[in-house]
């Protein structure tokens, strides 16, 4: 489906006449369009009905704001104002609060709201919150600098209006159409999301394409692993901080003051399950919940969801011994462990040679382990855990002040890889 084969325009008509029980004669009367005209338009005796037609018919038949896109756009016309009022904010996130992202949404903002900067792509693991952050920055530069916003779900399993698809598919394809797009777009400040080109379904070249026929577009786009940018192009999105365990200390039932992951799930929790008044001890057993489930967004979602069924005790075995049930709720969108496979699979033999041998380290490593035990130059070494940094399979952990970085890979992504092997014997990881 694309913008130029929507549904006959006649057929439309027809189907949204007898939806509203409306004889031939008296839609003609309330749109003061012809008795002939009407019929002969759901004949499709017309090829190019006037465009005065086609809104006083749309008008009459009381069309939703998406029906009245598709409806103008199988008569041939043009969109204007209308298509960003459909593609807007998907107001579904934005009624959820961002949870432990202040200083992400206002580095992400500026970076939007910077001319020079025509594209950004959110990169991370999934579940981590990425249409979250990537609606809220959207948000915040629409009210600061009166820029449109259009947003498109590339993702197919969502439930996407003809509009939605119709421009998807649009973007997707070999570019030849993105032109119409660009004249609807013009000269106005806008800024187009592509939410979920995880597999690099919008091509580059057609995104710049667009950027370079609209001198004041610019393009946020949400992906597994960033496709085709450079590194200043690039904004990774993390989980959440979980905090150290031990050093907890939360009044009983109070979310202010937690870590960030431990404050989304209390959330989650109080949401689901109105008058929860966790003790300290089992904020405690909340906290390494969260710690283990790698403070990922949509694991912590998840854990909640099995909580209206089970005990805190219950949740906290399922998160040591099973953490890839405990993130996986049926009710989830997201599989952590399927996605852990998929993002995986996106990576070059030896990377994924390098995360499997890295699995076994839990405490955590830096680059310069990875160079004395690997043989690799440091460079090759530091390019390698960018990879797997910016594909969100690994994460930063806490280290001394003035140490080397620290990382390891998620809890989740180690279930992921459970029963395989390493191919490469000198990529060998020792305790050093």
């Amino acid at each position: 489906m694309n913008w130029a084969n929507v549904e006959d325009f006649g057929v439309q008509l027809q189907r949204y006449r007898k939806r509203a029980q409306l004889s031939q004669k008296t839609l003609a009367d309330l749109s003061t369009v012809s008795v002939r005209a009407v019929r002969n338009l759901e004949l499709g005796r017309v090829a190019a009905p006037r465009r005065e037609t086609v809104r006083l018919l749309a008008d009459a038949l009381l069309l939703t704001t998406e029906e009245r896109l598709s409806f103008e756009l199988s008569a041939g016309g043009e969109v204007d104002e209308v298509l960003f009022e459909a593609l807007g904010l998907p107001i579904s996130v934005l009624a959820r609060p961002l949870v432990g992202r202040a200083r992400e949404l206002d580095s992400l903002t500026r970076q939007l709201l910077d001319e020079r900067q025509r594209i950004t792509v959110l990169s991370g693991f999934p579940g981590v919150g990425k249409t979250h952050l990537a609606a809220a920055a959207a948000g915040s530069v629409e009210a600061a600098s009166a820029t449109a916003v259009l947003w498109v779900r590339l993702q197919e399993d969502f439930d996407r209006g003809p509009l939605q698809a119709a421009t998807a598919d649009l973007l997707v394809g070999e570019g030849a159409g993105v032109g119409r797009l660009a004249r609807q777009i013009g000269d106005r400040a806008a800024l187009l999301v592509l939410d979920g080109n995880d597999h690099g379904q919008v091509r580059r070249e057609t995104v710049w394409s667009l950027i370079r026929q609209c001198p004041r577009l610019g393009v946020l786009e949400t992906a597994r692993v960033p496709h085709g940018v450079s590194d200043h192009h690039r904004f990774l999105v993390s989980p959440l901080p979980t905090g150290p365990t031990g050093a907890l200390r939360v009044p009983p039932g109070a979310a202010p003051g937690a870590a960030p992951a431990l404050d989304f799930l209390l959330r989650r929790l109080a949401d689901l399950r109105p008058g929860f008044q966790p003790g300290e001890g089992e904020l405690r057993k909340l906290a390494e919940i969260c710690a283990r489930l790698d403070g990922l967004p949509s694991a912590l979602e998840s854990a909640a969801s099995w909580a209206t069924v089970i005990s805190t005790d219950e949740l906290l075995t399922m998160a040591r011994e099973e953490p890839e049930a405990l993130a996986s709720h049926p009710a989830m969108r997201t599989d952590p462990v399927a996605a852990a496979q998929d993002v995986l699979a996106q990576q070059t033999p030896a990377i994924q040679d390098l995360a499997l041998r890295l699995a076994g380290r839990s405490e955590g490593w830096t680059v310069g382990q990875v160079v004395r035990q690997s043989g690799l130059p440091r460079a090759q070494a530091a390019l390698a855990v960018q990879s797997l940094l910016h594909a969100g399979l690994i994460a930063e952990v806490p280290s001394q002040p003035d140490g080397p970085v620290r990382f390891a890979l998620l809890n989740l992504v180690r279930a992921a890889m459970r029963g395989r092997s390493p191919l490469a014997p000198r990529l060998a990881l020792r305790a050093c």
